[in-house]
């Protein structure tokens, strides 16, 4: 029968007893957060690390919630996680995070890359995430961010009253946590950040959180989270703590489309909507922006018609307080978290969430509010100056349109618009310097290029065109900087309140050098492939391979070290990073990419799996090659013949390996390890590990691990955590990636459980599967559909191979290639010699054409179909 929930002091109400256990809960609080003791033989223990990554795409993931419906007066986050997505717990060197990173948020927005210093931004947040600062850590250092720690006083984790008494830990709010730090380091790396945990996700604590941050000197405080629904009784109740003169109160909409939520109602909360942000280099900004839905889920906006007006707004549609002001990116973000058990390693969240500290950390890198004011009411007063005007897009149906759809001027879902640097989010005096930037040889206009001092900073548009706000005073050291050319000389000139200044640049060209080579298929088959090249740092279109001989070519400024991002279109290979140095010669740079034996969807490969599958059935002890290793002082480790008549709860069946924790009185512990046979995986080139599982879990009790070994117990290597936290018992199935144990001729498991009178664990059905991608004897036909008539592509026909009856594809569209037209398809057929293809097409008449196929070669066949009488 499920155990119900607890919290710390109340373990012993809900413990079975057996074997004459005594039950003494006030003891049993003394073995809170005691650490496991040593290993035990037959192998020896090491600290372990991160699992290998799990592939991902490029493409932004379907998200879910991370928080649930709050009680009443409670509060829910806005966070959301990428749904059935692998996460990546450890990236190679050559590799980056799905999803966007802090240096696309700064392009996006006009933001500095070392803003903050000097300024404090608070984050308030429930429950704990205890490890927040080693996630963080992680964050910052995969892009190159300063270090952010307690030790050099950049981070500072305090509980709602400004102490070190965390709450408990809590899996939503832990992701939320971590969400909330990144964001606030992509934006403003170089600030001080201030973490408030309240007890709980009560609003009245919420409320303490926000005065303590106020309290301890944050100017700009982020709350992403919120009660859905507009009450009378929410400012008697609740917003006192949300009205600080002077400092930036931040707050998300909410996630869940048309409709509004508490504390963004409050006249004096800056209420922030969510886009979705996407790279577009054809654009003048080089990004495009529209308001984020996505599902069921999207940002919150409408009338508080129970709110007060605010003097700033002017918007006819609501006689009450209108929601949203400005807006951010909701979507597609790149997180790091190790806790808990909603999904741990690199991964993408979205949400309001995203948008709350993004805009906080602007309102700091645009400088300190003045005494007395309402940070919310800055980005009215520009007329727009400052923002980036969203006009696509919707988050429902409402009788007053711009409240729910997104149009030029101010609307609900995304405000008055994005950040377009710094000017719309301070106070004071300020002027406006308008120019062009040109190229110095050929006069034409430079576009991305950055034109800033310090803080502010504003981006070329296509015709070279920027427009800066800039405060008024001296401005020091302003430079003009674009890929491919040599930094500006810095200038200094004054700046006068409402004075508009004009300035022009010309930049010298960087001599640039040929990068060259073919991308080809490096699993077996060897054949080019279609793919794309990006250059990191590059805001230049992207380039492609040509389709049939899979050769690239391109010019980099020279004296500069690069990195090309490959990634074929053809599904099923994975991305490879290469890095080129370029001097004063052509560079040549072959790719092989490899086929993804987890993806398994490669054109011309079979899957091989390799299943090594326990089921505990066949006996009452320990299986054949399987043993049990006890630390000194456990009292019953790893058992086979359910001790506790408990039964299968893990969801296999028969008999299943159970370590129990809630069998004796106070004082005894378990440490105690469950040892698998070795695992030939030295022809996988993956592998998987799954089982099903079924426990009650707390922290402050048990900790249940999985580790490998390639090296017979001398070191491990973590690869599956319990989560922190559980509601009751829970029964799953676990998979977890072996992928970086693949090519090993010996690979152990350990299944390690330490408690304190914890609860249990059980296990069924343990699987280790070797994947491996074998070629099968065929070709590659590649090329475009097109209109016999018009010469148009045509998108969604079906070419076949009358002789494979397996092979069959439709043609698709090529936006971002210009040189391959729409209609472009790839079709591998098994086998070799004349083969009879077959494109069909509704409103066409059916095509039959004859081709020869050629193992592991690429033939190009463009194909015409006429339009039916």
């Amino acid at each position: 029968m499920p155990i119900s929930p607890h919290s710390r002091g109340s373990f012993a109400a809900f413990r079975p007893v057996r074997r004459g256990a005594a039950i003494l809960g006030v003891t049993a609080l003394a073995f809170l957060g005691v650490q496991p003791a040593a290993h035990a033989a037959p192998f020896a223990s090491a600290p372990a690390t991160s699992a290998a990554p799990q592939p991902t795409s490029d493409a932004a993931p379907d998200l879910a919630p991370l928080c649930g419906t709050p009680a009443k007066g409670h509060a829910a986050c806005f966070a959301m996680h990428a749904k059935n997505e692998p996460t990546s717990l450890r990236l190679n060197a050559a590799e980056t995070p799905a999803g966007l990173g802090p240096q696309d948020i700064q392009s996006a927005y006009n933001l500095p890359a070392d803003g903050g210093a000097g300024q404090t931004i608070a984050i308030v947040d429930a429950y704990d995430n205890p490890d927040a600062e080693a996630d963080l850590a992680v964050y910052r250092s995969q892009y190159g961010l300063p270090p952010c720690t307690t030790a050099n006083g950049c981070f500072e984790k305090v509980d709602q009253r400004g102490g070190t008494d965390y709450p408990d830990s809590n899996d939503g709010w832990a992701g939320e946590i971590a969400l909330d730090l990144d964001m606030v380091s992509a934006a403003a790396p170089a600030a001080h950040i201030l973490l408030i945990e309240t007890d709980n996700d009560d609003l009245r604590n919420l409320g303490a959180g926000v005065d303590q941050a106020v309290a301890m000197g944050a100017k700009y405080v982020s709350n992403s989270y919120g009660r859905i629904g507009d009450f009378s009784s929410d400012l008697a109740t609740y917003g006192a703590p949300y009205d600080h003169p002077g400092v930036a109160i931040v707050a998300a909409s909410g996630d869940n489309k048309y409709g509004v939520s508490f504390p963004a109602t409050l006249p004096t909360v800056t209420a922030v909507g969510g886009t979705n942000l996407t790279a577009d280099p054809t654009s003048a900004r080089g990004w495009s922006e529209t308001v984020w839905s996505r599902d069921n889920y999207g940002p919150g906006s409408g009338c508080a018609a129970n709110q007060t007006k605010p003097d700033f707004q002017h918007d006819t549609g609501c006689a009450g307080r209108s929601v949203a002001d400005v807006s951010a990116v909701a979507d597609n973000v790149a997180v790091y978290l190790s806790f808990g058990s909603m999904g741990v390693g690199w991964q993408r969240y979205g949400g309001t969430s995203a948008a709350s500290p993004l805009i906080a950390s602007v309102y700091a890198l645009a400088g300190s509010p003045r005494p007395g004011t309402s940070p919310v009411s800055y980005p009215y007063a520009t007329n727009g100056a400052g923002l980036n005007d969203i006009t696509t897009g919707s988050n429902g149906t409402c009788t007053a349109a711009y409240l729910c759809t997104a149009g030029p001027g101010y609307d609900g879902p995304t405000g008055l618009g994005s950040p377009a640097g710094l000017a719309a989010f301070r106070s004071g005096p300020h002027g406006t310097l308008t120019g062009t930037v040109k190229d110095a040889a050929t006069g034409k206009p430079v576009a991305h290029a950055t034109v800033g001092s310090g803080l502010d900073v504003a981006t070329t548009d296509t015709n070279g065109s920027y427009t800066l706000d800039l405060p008024a005073g001296t401005v020091k050291d302003l430079t003009v900087k674009a890929f491919g050319y040599t930094t500006s000389t810095p200038v200094s000139f004054d700046v006068a309140d409402g004075q508009a200044l004009t300035r022009d640049f010309a930049l010298s060209p960087i001599p640039r050098e040929r990068v060259h080579g073919t991308v080809t298929d490096g699993s077996g088959h060897g054949w080019p492939l279609y793919a794309k090249l990006t250059v990191n740092g590059s805001p230049e279109a992207p380039v492609w391979t040509d389709p049939v001989n899979g050769t690239y070519d391109l010019s980099l400024p020279e004296g500069s070290d690069y990195t090309l991002n490959v990634t074929a279109s053809q599904p099923g290979y994975e991305p490879l990073a290469r890095k080129v140095t370029v001097h004063t010669s052509p560079v040549a740079a072959n790719v092989a990419l490899t086929a993804d034996p987890d993806a398994a969807t490669a054109v011309g490969y079979r899957l091989d799996l390799a299943d090594h599958t326990e089921t505990f059935d066949s006996t009452t002890a320990a299986p054949g090659g399987w043993s049990v290793a006890n630390a000194a002082g456990t009292n019953n480790g790893w058992e086979f013949d359910d001790p506790t008549q408990r039964g299968n709860s893990t969801g296999g069946s028969g008999a299943f390996a159970d370590v129990e924790s809630n069998n004796f009185s106070t004082g005894p512990h378990q440490n105690s390890n469950l040892y698998s046979p070795a695992y030939d995986l030295s022809t996988a080139q993956s592998a998987e590990l799954t089982f099903k599982t079924s426990y009650v879990y707390n922290p402050y009790e048990q900790q249940m691990n999985v580790d490998a070994s390639t090296d017979d117990g001398a070191t491990w290597v973590n690869v599956w955590s319990g989560p922190k936290y559980s509601d009751g018992q829970q029964k799953l199935t676990v998979r977890a990636s072996l992928r970086q144990f693949a090519g090993h001729s010996s690979v152990r498991l350990r299944f390690h459980f330490v408690a304190e009178w914890g609860y249990f664990w059980e296990i069924d059905d343990v699987d280790v599967q070797g994947r491996s991608l074998a070629p099968t004897p065929g070709g590659l036909t590649v090329g475009t559909v097109r209109d016999a008539v018009t010469g148009a592509g045509v998108v969604g026909a079906t070419v076949a191979d009358d002789a494979d009856p397996s092979a069959t594809t439709v043609t698709t569209a090529t936006p971002e290639d210009p040189a391959v037209g729409d209609g472009f398809y790839t079709l591998f057929s098994s086998g070799q010699g004349r083969h009879t293809l077959r494109v069909t097409a509704p409103g066409y008449r059916d095509l039959t054409h004859s081709t020869t196929i050629y193992h592991d070669r690429v033939t190009r066949e463009n194909l015409s179909l006429t339009p039916a009488a």
